[in-house]
């Protein structure tokens, strides 16, 4: 009988076994339950962890025991083509890393190397979390979306989660590296399976990830293969509690310091970013309309526009137009049925062809620019509005305040039925006195239903512009109408209908079952909420509280964040998909966020615990959507933007704007530090994406090959980068409500009520937003004392307070101090000049 070695380290919770088997060094991890240690995770049987593949075939190597500390076991093995050292090491209590450091001595050829578990709990998780989904055979997790990359596992009492270690992903990446979780019994041969690595992989579809078996990392002699990750583990510990600490891991490890060691990618106060995307939608797009609804003076922003020097005119629709414009619209031919839809899915991630295609558009006025103004969830008019407003108001710009005021008077204006409003405006010509509408939206696809998810968001942003910026007392009429249809259309489990129409006496609803049972009941949450803080209607409380409840119980247990865009938009899938190899669907971010502000709001009216409790669980998830690191190996500073969906390849995608406000308040609520250092960064992500020469040096993937940089196309704001799941920009595209105008919103809302230095005197911590780091706090009763550090072209700051113990409390900024400082003075906010 053979002698087996072990080599073991071991905590109070957890312990890790290695085994000497001669032609193998088997791994075993174990949870200590009642005296009694239960393995969850151990390598495949007569293998080490590490697995070189060829194709789908693979065999490890023996390493033998090195050194031992308390907290560290070394291994290493060396043979003619490889030197392999093993670090295994206790961190925490609850936290192992291991670190491979691999050199190559001659040639090598692999498809896949990498440390693969399989897990010995079983394939049916409890809970379980993937950065992607990978619904099909050989699809992967590549580290193009390695944005706070973690697969997740939980089974009874025992969580635990695998993170890779980014701060050896930057130092070395030869090869691309990879991510896996298989649940399936009959691909795995047993138990289901996890791994980390470097192997091939390819964009498939809109937007998956395949690795190839075939294709072989030509791995020359003298390479560098080392990689590490993080096994973090949980025992008796709820799933919002796993989720939070999995995410904080993940700030503090990365996020977190890349906030404070310098302001990057903010290179620009942002003024100069909202005065170059105000300029482009005004001067150089020429995207505004003026136009009259019932003599009422009203404006908008065209929905698109596209890159390069010549730009086909703006072509508007007339009434007389309408019917065929609808039917022929571009949206209305590429659904995933049509075959000019399944040819464009077939190119989306072609990198040749993306490349030829946004060349020649760029080149060549061939892309049509419809006059058409938008209030849906994505082109939101009115949210672009609230940002004209309000920087119309502090630069003392009568004609930036008049475009935001006809923005709103656009949606005060616009004709309804029982509260809900065509989202689709057609001005006739500019100065118009006549125009159409279209009724609702499928994403790009015009239909003839009524869209309550886009009349609720655009109510919820009038309600915004009404109590900040404008008080208009009409709104309350349109608000109360909405909320008297949605008190009808409630669904018995709480849920609220997306699409709707009416019968023929324009007042009973028909429902649509489209979407009918979805996350998107997060945004009529929104607007009611909002709307209950100016009419205090007693009604509003229990419909809220059932779409909470809904939420709660049919939706955040089982992560089915379903709203309109993975079914319409460009990814284009069927309603069923779910992806069986991690048990997990398609989610996506808007609805998360919608659910998120929601649950907030209501807790903030209720004081009812649960609701702040299920929003925090849901911000968790919103937090592994963020970029918590600036991806190397990608030509642009991805840091703390946000993706789309789990099933796309969007980094920093327009989205983000709207998600700096919910992060505040959720510091503010909770005086978590975390929420707000996370939407400082957002807030820097947002502007990233401009069109903007001086991001050259942040952002050269973004701006490469566009001739017009300082021309006509100067300071528009692309959607996203690298949406191909290439590194590469958008195709051309520009969205103005979506880049600028959520951008330009955002930091207009965080100014208003933040300022550019907010000092908190409840948190005792003072926070630069705009173009500025506070080096050190010094709180005492009557004073604080602040060093800061900020961009050379921030002349000017707007410095706003809350809870101040003191009718007058002085200010000292870099040893100069400002006086005492009336308590009314700091809370509105007050400009600080250098």
């Amino acid at each position: 009988m053979l002698k087996i070695s072990q080599n073991i380290l071991e905590n109070s919770l957890l312990r890790i076994i290695i085994a000497d088997h001669h032609d193998s060094t088997s791994e075993r991890i174990e949870i200590h339950d009642n005296g009694n240690w239960i393995p969850f995770l151990s390598s495949l049987s007569g293998f080490s962890t590490l697995l070189f593949y060829k194709g789908k075939e693979f065999d490890s190597i023996s390493l033998s025991f090195k050194t031992k500390t308390k907290n560290t076991l070394v291994f290493q093995s060396s043979d003619a083509k490889l030197t392999v050292n093993l670090e295994i090491k206790l961190v925490d209590r609850d936290l192992i890393h291991f670190k491979y450091d691999l050199v190559t001595k001659a040639k090598l050829k692999l498809s896949k190397l990498i440390a693969n578990y399989s897990i010995l709990l079983g394939s049916e998780p409890s809970y379980k979390w993937v950065p992607h989904i990978r619904p099909k055979e050989n699809y992967v997790m590549g580290d193009h979306v390695f944005r706070s990359p973690a697969i997740i596992y939980n089974k009874g009492q025992i969580s635990f989660a695998l993170i890779p270690d980014l701060d050896l992903l930057k130092e070395n990446r030869p090869f691309q590296t990879l991510m896996d979780f298989n649940l399936k019994n009959e691909e795995t041969g047993g138990d289901p399976r996890i791994y980390y690595g470097f192997g091939n992989y390819k964009p498939a579809e809109h937007i998956f990830f395949k690795h190839n078996p075939k294709k072989k990392m030509k791995i020359k002699k003298g390479t560098n293969l080392s990689f590490g990750y993080y096994i973090k583990i949980f025992k008796e510990t709820p799933v919002s509690a796993v989720l939070e600490s999995i995410n904080s891991f993940l700030w503090r490890t990365y996020g977190q310091k890349l906030l404070y060691e310098n302001l990057n990618p903010q290179i620009l106060p942002y003024k100069i970013n909202v005065e170059e995307g105000f300029k482009a939608i005004f001067d150089r797009q020429k995207s505004w309309v003026d136009f009259k609804i019932d003599e009422a003076d009203c404006g908008g922003v065209f929905q698109s526009s596209w890159i390069g020097k010549r730009k086909k005119k703006y072509k508007f629709i007339t009434p007389e137009d309408a019917a065929e414009h609808k039917t022929g619209n571009f949206g209305q031919r590429i659904d995933q049925d049509s075959l000019l839809g399944r040819i464009i899915m077939h190119f989306s991630n072609s990198l040749f062809w993306i490349k030829r295609f946004a060349w020649f558009t760029s080149h060549f006025p061939v892309i049509n620019r419809v006059a058409e103004i938008w209030y849906n969830a994505w082109f939101m008019n009115i949210r672009t509005g609230y940002g004209f407003r309000y920087f119309g108001e502090i630069w003392n710009d009568k004609d930036l305040v008049d475009k935001g005021n006809k923005i709103f008077n656009t949606l005060l204006n616009l004709p309804s039925i029982r509260g809900v409003f065509p989202t689709v405006i057609f001005p006739a010509s500019f100065d118009a006195t006549e125009f159409c509408t279209i009724n609702g939206l499928k994403a790009f696809i015009y239909t003839d239903d009524f869209n309550i998810i886009d009349v609720s968001l655009a109510m919820y942003w009038g309600l915004k512009f009404h109590q900040d910026l404008e008080n208009r007392p009409e709104i309350k009429e349109k608000c109360a109408d909405l909320l008297d249809l949605l008190e009808e259309i409630q669904l018995e489990n709480g849920a609220i209908p997306v699409f709707i129409n009416f019968k023929e006496d324009n007042h009973t609803p028909i429902i649509s079952d489209v979407l009918i049972d979805s996350a998107s009941s997060g945004a009529p949450l929104m607007f009611l909420t909002e709307y209950y803080k100016i009419s205090q209607d007693s009604r509003i409380i229990p419909i809220a509280q059932k779409i909470a409840k809904y939420l709660q119980t049919e939706i955040i247990p089982v992560n089915k964040w379903h709203d309109f865009e993975p079914f319409f938009s460009c990814t284009n899938f069927p309603f069923d998909l779910f992806d069986d190899y991690t048990q997990s669907h398609v989610m996506n971010a808007l609805c998360i966020y919608w659910a998120a502000e929601g649950l907030k709001e209501l807790y903030s009216i209720t004081k009812n615990d649960t609701y702040l409790q299920s929003g925090e669980q849901v911000m968790s998830i919103l937090n592994l959507f963020q970029q918590v690191w600036d991806l190397p190996y990608i030509s642009f500073n991805t840091y703390g933007g946000f993706c789309s969906q789990n099933a796309d390849a969007e980094l920093s995608d327009a989205r983000q704007g709207l998600f700096v406000r919910v992060y505040m308040e959720y510091y503010l609520l909770t005086g978590k530090k975390e929420y707000m250092e996370r939407a400082i960064a957002t807030l820097r992500a947002c502007w990233a994406v401009q069109l903007l020469s001086e991001y050259e040096e942040q952002c050269s993937g973004n701006l490469k090959g566009i001739g017009t940089i300082d021309g006509v196309d100067r300071g528009c704001v692309f959607e996203n980068y690298g949406h191909s799941g290439n590194d590469f920009p958008v195709l051309g595209y520009i969205f103005l409500d979506w880049g600028i105008g959520t951008s330009a919103s955002a930091t207009a809302y965080v100014k208003k009520h933040f300022g550019d230095l907010y000092i908190d005197f409840k948190e005792q911590i003072a926070w630069g937003i705009d173009g500025l780091t506070v080096q050190s706090t010094e709180f005492t009763e009557n004073r604080v004392d602040l060093t800061i550090d900020k961009l050379p072209e921030k002349n000017s700051v707007l410095l706003k307070a809350r809870a101040i113990p003191q009718p007058q409390i002085e200010i000292i900024i870099n040893n100069s101090s400002l006086g005492l400082m009336d308590k009314d003075t700091l809370e509105a906010g007050f400009k600080i000049s250098f």
